[in-house]
């Protein structure tokens, strides 16, 4: 009978234990548990002018992207959908740029040592990711550039400093705030370019090429000067001025920029503007033409 309730104790410690939270798991802002992503092993980012993004999760890790976002699962991963810390928190994330809903995926161990989850993004982009600890915990991005990130990530409205930047740096007046520990990937459209400012360096950027840059950059803009500039030179009547110490990265491609240029070129009427023959309705040789008035 002792053996029994010694059998019975260890059982019950075992399981209680199972449930408990491992020593290096972490707590998100809005009360997740889980054990933190090494994304140096863990992450995979394929392709070339459109990627994508692999990540291997283990038991009891999380992460959590933008809903919407994924590509493929692999057995054994449970997605968890909701507004990441209630409706205030999801319509936080909607002023800058992102869906109001966010999904977790965690792995439950039942298919084997991991499972995978890809994800993929809204516009042909390339995918960037950036550990927030070596950019003194703190980034600010364009609205809608997070594709994913550790669970310990928080998502904040970040009010651009001058009205001027607001309204001409072609970002809106809020951007997209990402701070907290862990990492994050960001897409951008077309090619890639960071570019590292020394202190009081300035750089001059078209608007809509700015993708992210590190938190302590100073954003602004600037008035184009030269009146056949202003008229002729295709970039405006502002550049958009990010003036370092501190990392930005820029984008060959501002979805917005294609958008345009797409719209620009549809026909004002709706058309595809193609002209396609149709039997019976024209467009026949004169010959057919004799033919059928002799008749």
């Amino acid at each position: 009978m002792h053996s029994n309730i010694s059998r019975a104790q260890s059982t019950a410690s075992s399981s209680s234990s199972s449930l408990q939270p491992r020593q290096d798991a972490l707590t998100s802002s809005d009360g997740v548990v889980g054990v933190p992503i090494d994304f140096d092993t863990s992450s995979s980012i394929e392709g070339k002018e459109s990627q994508i993004v692999t990540i291997r999760l283990e038991k009891d890790q999380v992460l959590r992207a933008e809903s919407g976002a994924m590509m493929y699962m692999t057995d054994g991963i449970q997605m968890n959908t909701t507004t990441g810390g209630g409706l205030s928190a999801g319509f936080k994330r909607m002023l800058t740029g992102q869906n109001v809903f966010i999904s977790d995926y965690t792995y439950d161990g039942t298919a084997g040592p991991c499972g995978y989850v890809a994800l993929g993004t809204d516009f042909p982009s390339k995918i960037v990711r950036i550990p927030l600890q070596e950019y003194g915990g703190k980034i600010v991005c364009q609205q809608g550039a997070l594709l994913c990130a550790s669970h310990t990530v928080d998502i904040n409205i970040e009010f651009t400093k001058k009205f001027s930047a607001g309204f001409f740096g072609g970002e809106g007046f809020v951007l997209q705030g990402l701070s907290g520990t862990g990492d994050c990937l960001v897409k951008a459209g077309g090619a890639l370019i960071r570019k590292d400012l020394h202190e009081g360096e300035v750089l001059k950027i078209s608007s809509g090429c700015l993708v992210a840059f590190q938190d302590g950059v100073e954003f602004d803009v600037e008035q184009v000067s030269g009146f056949k500039n202003v008229i002729f030179g295709g970039e405006g009547l502002f550049l958009t001025t990010l003036t370092g110490p501190g990392t930005v990265w820029l984008q060959g491609q501002p979805p917005q920029r294609m958008i345009s240029e797409i719209a620009r070129r549809v026909p004002s009427g709706g058309g595809i503007g193609l002209a396609v023959p149709m039997p019976g309705m024209g467009g026949g040789t004169g010959d057919g033409g004799g033919e059928g008035g002799g008749d």
